[in-house]
């Protein structure tokens, strides 16, 4: 499996709290105006995903060129499957 590299998120949590997390690159995701991360698992061994609102994120950095490769992965498998739709 290809290194995706990480992305370190900086968020004030409902504490107040500033907190600094860093995962994979694959377990982050911004969506409907939220930053979505996992961030360990419950005990049947499920993701636990935590939701933080846009405005309370301070910054995302991530590593970018892994994430290029993946990117131009995906759209290359896009285009081979609408030309399979052809």
């Amino acid at each position: 499996m290809a290194e995706l590299g990480t992305a370190t998120i900086v968020y004030k949590n409902s504490s107040d709290e500033v907190e600094e997390v860093t995962v994979d690159n694959d377990h982050i995701a911004y969506f409907q105006d939220h930053w979505l991360f996992a961030y360990g698992t419950d005990d049947d061994g499920n993701d636990m995903v935590r939701r933080v609102p846009s405005e309370r994120v301070y910054h995302v950095e991530r590593s970018v060129e892994e994430l290029e490769s993946t990117f131009d992965t995906a759209v290359d498998k896009a285009k081979d499957t609408l030309e399979d739709l052809r």
